[in-house]
């Protein structure tokens, strides 16, 4: 089905690099401008995108204050916008919040999440609530795990930092189940010994899901079996955390996965 992306963004390297991650999608037809001014302009003479990515610092006008006149404008404020910034100003995406984006993307643009997120964005199904309210200051984390005291020490290395939203299941199977049902962490923290189903299946579904295939995943685990090991690097695993929990390596893995500068 054909789609249009206008993509905002002063930067040419980042038009181009996005314009190349989108050729793996004949239909889509890429519109670009090259500041806030120049989108306006476009929109105002009747370009209607089925998408909008907007970077945050331009010249002219920035993109903030372009999407706050996207949605001021009775003609432009049912369009679906992103927004495509190396930015992680907290007050910016705190004002963000507000205006009823439909996604973040960061900077460095990862062609496999990019796509994958942008292709969301245009499904039918991204009129999508978990998209569309979701805290943009917040990181979900999926924790399976079937001991109350592993998840109780986790859950108390999350606390600390107020922007992680945590979501907790019991075993293999309840994880999966909330996934199916829509949940999308930014990262799940596996046991590979639980009941119903094992850490290990689990991350096989997750990874031949496409909804699912591009979520982070730390393992837990009591022992250091090589053979498992060498079998989880084949599944794309982020890190492999041995029990009993230790927080500041707990921390350092999640660091590492996330890319975060800092988890307090």
């Amino acid at each position: 089905m054909h789609k249009r992306i206008l993509i905002i963004d002063d930067d040419e390297i980042s038009r181009t690099t996005l314009g190349e991650i989108f050729k793996a999608e004949p239909t889509w037809e890429i519109v670009e401008a090259s500041n806030g001014q120049d989108a306006l302009d476009r929109l105002c003479d009747g370009l209607r995108p089925d998408l909008c990515l907007v970077d945050l610092v331009m010249p002219e006008v920035g993109g903030i204050e372009l999407i706050r006149r996207i949605r001021r404008d009775p003609t432009l404020r049912a369009l679906r916008v992103a927004v495509a910034s190396g930015s992680r100003n907290k007050d910016q995406i705190v004002a963000l919040a507000q205006l009823n984006i439909s996604g973040y993307l960061l900077k460095p643009f990862d062609p496999r999440k990019t796509l994958a997120t942008v292709q969301q964005l245009l499904a039918p199904s991204s009129a999508n609530p978990h998209l569309a309210s979701r805290n943009l200051l917040a990181h979900t984390v999926l924790l399976a795990e079937d001991s109350e005291i592993e998840r109780t020490a986790l859950r108390d290395i999350f606390q600390s930092e107020p922007h992680w939203e945590i979501v907790e299941a019991k075993d293999g199977q309840e994880a999966l189940n909330r996934l199916y049902a829509g949940l999308r962490p930014d990262l799940a923290i596996v046991d590979l010994r639980m009941p119903e189903l094992d850490g290990y299946t689990l991350i096989q579904r997750i990874r031949e899901d496409p909804a699912l295939r591009l979520i982070k995943v730390l393992v837990l685990s009591g022992e250091h079996d090589r053979e498992k090991v060498i079998q989880l690097a084949r599944l794309q695993i982020s890190g492999y955390l041995l029990k009993p929990i230790n927080p500041a390596k707990v921390r350092a893995a999640i660091h590492h996965a996330m890319g975060l500068a800092q988890l307090a």
